[in-house]
This record gives C-alpha cells, structure tokens and sequence, in this order.
C-alpha cells in the first residue's frame, strides 16, 4: 500500500508542478505562452515527420509511403509554425482534456483517501469533480475569446496543481496510519 502511494505522490506531483507553472505563464503572459506553445507543437510535428523519413531510409529501406507520411507530416508542421494561430485554437481543447484526465486521477486519489479512512474524503470527491467540470468548461469554451480563456485556463491550471498537492498529501497522511492493513492511531502504539 505505501509503495503504491509513493508512486501517486510521484505520478501527481511532478504534473502538479509543472501544471502550476504552465498555468501562470498562461494567467501572466496569455498571448506570448500561447504563441510559444503552438510554435513548440509545430516544431515537434516537424521533428516527427523528419524521424519517420529517416527511420524510413535506414531501417525499413525506401518506402515510398512512409517517405510521402512523413513528408506531408512536415509541411503540416511547417505550415503550423508559420500559422500558429490554427493551433492556438486547438491548445484550450487540449489543456480541457488534461484538465479532465487529471479530474479523474484525483477521482481515483479519492478513492484511495476513502480506503485509507482520510478524514472528509468527500472534499476529495468535491475537488476531482470541480476539476472535471472546469475541464469540460475548457472544452466547450475553446473557441470563444482566446486571450481571456488562456487566462481562465491558466487560473484552472494553478487550482488543479495546488488541489493535486492537497489531495497526495491527505492520502499519504492517512496511508501513513495503516500497517499491515491494520488501521493504527498514534495513541495505540
């Protein structure tokens, strides 16, 4: 049981932290983070379409098809750079899908810290759904005002990491209290 916590403070805390960090660039710099983000899209959809085309000459031997992937790959990426504005549009749907995902992870945290007898896991529960919600609200309103969203997201970014670190640290408090399965208090040992 602590490894298996370990590994969630682990799996939790470095997204929390990077999550906070990405979320106050977008809060602070809205329309600079946003360009840079699509910029850095763009290059990685370039890189990959050069790595399919090399890995298509040196390891598979010239395929026609593999070659033409990954050059049309690259034009995408190439086209996208010098256009960002087309994956701009797309970085509040994808931050609203990490948004969800991580909702869901702190659903699953939830259900640890109720297994681990946490004290008020419903907050927990509350927390992972205002996390979902905030998520689908990220979704539906990608495309509407993208200087004032990019805001919002940031803010939904923050708030997801800082409730991630309070509900890692609730269910290590509680698992720390748990030996053999066996719930312990400080006043029986």
């Amino acid at each position: 049981m602590k490894d298996k916590i370990r590994e969630f403070r682990l799996n939790i805390t470095i997204p929390a932290l990077l999550t906070m960090v990405i979320g106050v660039l977008l809060a602070v710099f809205p329309a600079e983070s946003l360009m840079a983000f699509s910029k850095i899209i763009a290059v990685i959809i370039i890189l990959s379409g050069i790595f399919i085309i090399i890995n298509q000459i040196l390891e598979r031997g010239v395929s026609t098809v593999g070659i033409a992937v990954g050059i049309i790959l690259a034009i995408i990426g190439i086209w996208l750079f010098n256009d960002s504005g087309k994956i701009i549009q797309i970085i509040p749907i994808a931050i609203g899908v990490i948004l969800v995902i991580h909702g869901v992870q702190d659903l699953g945290l939830a259900i640890e810290a109720t297994k681990a007898h946490a004290r008020s896991p419903w907050i927990a529960f509350l927390i992972a759904a205002l996390n979902i919600l905030l998520g689908i609200i990220c979704i539906g309103a990608a495309f509407k005002i993208v200087s004032l969203a990019t805001r919002i997201i940031g803010i939904m970014l923050i708030w997801d990491g800082l409730t991630d670190f309070g509900i890692v640290h609730t269910v290590r408090k509680a698992s720390g209290s748990i030996i053999d399965g066996t719930i312990t208090r400080e006043e029986d040992i």
